[in-house]
């Protein structure tokens, strides 16, 4: 009878002792690799950030050449505008807004945290990233092609104004 009571006490403890030890191996592996992926995705946001500041001034440039070009030669501007380079900037923009949200939104790890727990954290946080990433490279893309096109076109500008800057001068 004696055994009997001591049973439940014994596996109580065991519990209690196993409880105590922590993580195992394995479970602090997954998390400190689901961790280090998320830091390295952090970092290549940031590099994002300073990329898409970069594109934002040149954008603003060259929305100031276009707004410069068309008030001098509003004839040839006719039936453009620059609404692709403001869009470009707004996407590079709302980009970045998502990346400071997805920031403000980053708990710390936590390594005294339960696995399941750090493990549902830290992948909400990698998927955030990625989606943020993607947001980015979208952005990035729009932009280029508004700098092109609009490269593009004041280079066209530019050579029938050379043109006809010629013909003006042989009269």
């Amino acid at each position: 009878m004696k055994h009997n009571a001591l049973i439940p006490l014994l596996v109580t403890g065991a519990f209690m002792l196993m409880a105590g030890c922590g993580k195992s191996a394995e479970f602090k592996k997954m998390e400190s690799d689901l961790f280090a992926s998320v830091s390295a995705m952090h970092d290549d946001g940031m590099s994002l950030m300073n990329r898409e500041r970069d594109l934002s001034a040149q954008i603003d440039d060259a929305i100031a050449g276009y707004d410069s070009m068309a008030a001098k030669f509003p004839k040839e501007f006719e039936g453009h505008s620059s609404d692709d380079l403001k869009a470009a900037k707004e996407k590079l923009a709302g980009a970045a807004a998502s990346m400071k949200e997805w920031m403000a939104g980053m708990k710390p790890y936590d390594p005294a945290m339960d696995h399941a727990e750090v493990m549902a954290q830290l992948t909400k946080a990698k998927d955030g990233i990625a989606k943020v990433k993607n947001e980015f490279q979208d952005a990035f893309s729009s932009a280029a092609v508004a700098l092109e096109a609009h490269k593009a076109f004041a280079e066209e500008i530019t050579a029938k104004l050379a043109k006809t800057a010629k013909k003006v001068a042989r009269k």
